[in-house]
């Protein structure tokens, strides 16, 4: 916000995306190092109300709205991407 603050002067939007897991290799990397990887990725699902992890075109679609005019009155956001897990 700080940066959305300073940069605004000069008609730069500052804006942040938090996702929550996305199904992409790096998470992949991550859930293969548990003993059992398919229980544990049920037991994160089962953490995020909407029931499962995102999926990058998700997490994409959220940047492109970011980057185009749509949200050209849009600056100093956190935008949660999380499937609700954050409002738990």
């Amino acid at each position: 916000r700080v940066l959305a603050a300073e940069y605004s002067r000069h008609n730069v939007r500052v804006n942040a995306v938090c996702p929550t897991m996305v199904d992409t290799p790096m998470a992949w990397r991550t859930i293969a190092t548990h003993a059992d990887p398919e229980a544990w990725l049920r037991e994160v699902a089962a953490g995020i109300p909407l029931g499962r992890i995102g999926k990058p075109e998700e997490i994409a679609g959220v940047v492109a709205f970011l980057a185009s005019d749509s949200a050209s009155f849009m600056t100093g956001s956190i935008v949660a991407v999380d499937g609700g897990r954050t409002v738990l």
